[in-house]
């Protein structure tokens, strides 16, 4: 059946669709059998002149589609065909025919694209990698355009390894535990440390900024299996380098590269460290995190982030030194580096004991309600995470019956920044409030001090500054959807009136913004109501609005009429024109009876 399939490809006669079709067939079947079981029925044939036959159109066939294989089998088939690729590829080149050196080529890289499906499923890692270890390299090394899936393979390979767990039961525990085959290949590959860690950091400094990426989290992965003494010794001679990278003397922006990428190999072996090591590193990074630089100052706090998130102890033990070089590096805080510092709290926040955060929260929440007023997208983003994050700390920390007490608590010291005297301050403070309390709307128990707090907060309504007073806006349009509505109706009163107070033309935005909440306002009480609290002079307003609401009313119903009779819809368009001029006419003689001015309208 697949030799049939497999000449089925050649007919001219199957068009483009059932192509694709068969070989979306064809890569299933080699996923079933195996790559082994399937090259063995389907042989891959590799031509280079016209009428050779060619069946080089099954390896993006087994590419995804690599199942039941062993890593064996790809030593032992795909290792002498990539290099024979790249040899005669380079033949056809200097023989200046380019065409087929580059089809070649392709053939080369593709066949280097299934090692990442080999080695998710390899089940012989063990015994296999040593007789695939020097080629490997020696690809990394000189061949930059498969670089990329070698990377991903040795990745995949070490975690599917690690993810081979079996489940023990020991005094009445279930524990998991890597099987014997993922502990001998695991094994196996860490010995090959010493070649591959080395060769990847040369390969890091050389390549661009850009795509190192890939390389450092490969270089974490492999230090996971490293051994302790040889991973401390490759650590310090890495440390070694950024000391003296300070020193050197060459250009500035040449050491400024050299220690950001040299920091960037510490971040990515930094999981793997011993607690010692730990403090080395930290100890070499603290002074960077006030640095001129805007790109060392980045990788500082990225550093700093990548030792807290894997070392806890480390951060416990050290909470005041580590307390002390942030709040002295605020003040240099470069404007770029705000968002690397957000994560960084973050990350430190992450491993604190309930009374260590209890002594950190003040300083931290005054620094984050800040962040939520930056400029930068990416910065406020970082801060509404960081916000939300310690929420779901202290109510992680909090017994289950008192954890709406502890938001409640977090909530009361969030609004002190309404007694600011900078409206900056003021206004920061209800935006992180309106994210919290909308976080949080389900809670129940904090509808008491929600409203509390929102009738607070309405006597700001008349604050002189118009950042104040759109960042209240903004709270109101949370607290009506999150309040129910006994809690709100109450408040219409102190509400209504300064709210429309700033509806004028003297501030455009803050028009509009009145205007939709007043449109909200009216859908869930009502007009009547509304007509009750809104001030004579902006009674128009309200008519306006449901004049409006009529009109789109009656439209609606002209087109489904129109749809109902046969010939109406042909003057549809002249007859909605006429309408819109009679309402515009009925507006304007309201207008000119309503008296009262006001900028309501």
């Amino acid at each position: 059946l697949l030799a049939a399939l497999g000449a089925m490809h050649s007919e001219p006669r199957v068009d483009h669709e059932t192509r694709d079709c068969l070989v979306l067939h064809l890569g299933r079947a080699a996923k079933a059998v195996g790559p082994q079981t399937f090259l063995h029925l389907l042989p891959l044939k590799v031509g280079t002149s016209g009428d050779a036959e060619d069946t080089g159109w099954l390896l993006p066939v087994l590419r995804g589609h690599i199942g039941n294989a062993s890593l064996a089998f790809f030593v032992s088939y795909f290792m002498p065909m990539q290099e024979w690729l790249f040899q005669r590829s380079t033949e056809l080149s200097a023989d200046d025919r380019p065409f087929e050196a580059k089809n070649l080529l392709n053939l080369f890289e593709q066949v280097w694209s299934l090692l990442p499906g080999f080695c998710s499923c390899a089940r012989d890692a063990g015994s296999a990698f040593p007789s695939l270890a020097k080629p490997l390299g020696a690809a990394i090394n000189e061949h930059p355009q498969v670089r990329p899936a070698i990377l991903q393979a040795l990745c995949l390979l070490i975690l599917s390894l690690r993810a081979q767990k079996s489940a023990t039961l020991v005094e009445g525990s279930t524990t998991l535990t890597l099987t014997p085959e993922a502990t001998l290949g695991l094994e196996a590959i860490g010995k090959y440390a010493k070649n591959f860690l080395p060769l990847l950091f040369n390969v890091h400094q050389a390549e661009l900024p850009g795509r190192r990426r890939q390389l450092q989290e490969t270089i974490c992965t492999f230090a996971t299996i490293t051994p302790a003494p040889l991973l401390t010794d490759f650590f310090k001679a890495v440390l070694r380098k950024l000391l003296e990278a300070s020193t050197a003397p060459e250009p500035e922006e040449k050491v400024l590269e050299t220690q950001c990428s040299l920091l960037e190999l510490l971040v990515a072996l930094c999981p793997s460290l011993q607690q010692p090591d730990v403090v080395l590193l930290w100890r070499a990074v603290r002074p960077h995190l006030g640095s001129a630089s805007t790109l060392l100052q980045k990788k500082a706090y990225k550093a700093t982030a990548a030792m807290a998130e894997a070392h806890e102890s480390f951060v416990r033990e050290r909470l005041p030194e580590l307390r002390a070089a942030i709040e002295e590096a605020a003040p240099l805080c470069q404007t770029a580096c705000k968002r690397k510092r957000l994560v960084c709290l973050q990350a430190l926040t992450s491993q604190l004991t309930a009374s260590q955060l209890g002594d950190v929260l003040p300083s931290l929440l005054g620094e984050t309600v800040l962040a939520t007023k930056d400029a930068n997208v990416k910065t406020r983003a970082a801060a509404f995470d960081l916000l939300l994050f310690l929420g779901t700390t202290v109510e992680k920390h909090a017994p289950p019956a008192e954890r709406g007490g502890a938001l409640q608590q977090l909530l009361t010291t969030v609004a002190a920044g309404l007694a600011g005297k900078s409206p900056l301050m003021m206004s920061a403070s209800l935006v992180a409030l309106s994210r919290l309390l909308y976080a949080y709307r389900g809670l129940s128990d904090l509808v008491p001090f929600s409203t509390q707090l929102f009738e607070t907060v309405l006597t700001l309504l008349e604050h002189k500054a118009q950042e104040v007073v759109r960042s209240v806006i903004v709270f109101i349009k949370v607290m009506l959807s999150t309040l129910p509505l006994e809690a709100i109706q109450p408040l219409l009163p102190q509400m209504v009136p300064p709210m429309l107070a700033w509806c004028n033309n003297k501030h455009a935005h803050l028009k509009y913004q009145v205007r939709y909440l007043m449109e909200r306002l009216v859908k869930r009480f009502g007009y009547e109501l509304m007509h009750g609290v809104t001030p004579e002079a902006h009674q128009r307003l309200l008519t306006h609005m449901r004049k409006q609401k009529e009109r789109a009313r009656r439209h609606v119903e002209k087109r489904l009429a129109a749809k109902g009779e046969g010939g109406s819809a042909r003057h549809e368009d002249y007859e909605e024109l006429l309408a819109e001029g009679e309402d515009e006419a009925g507006d304007d003689d309201d207008e000119e009876g309503g008296g009262g001015g006001g900028g309501g309208g």
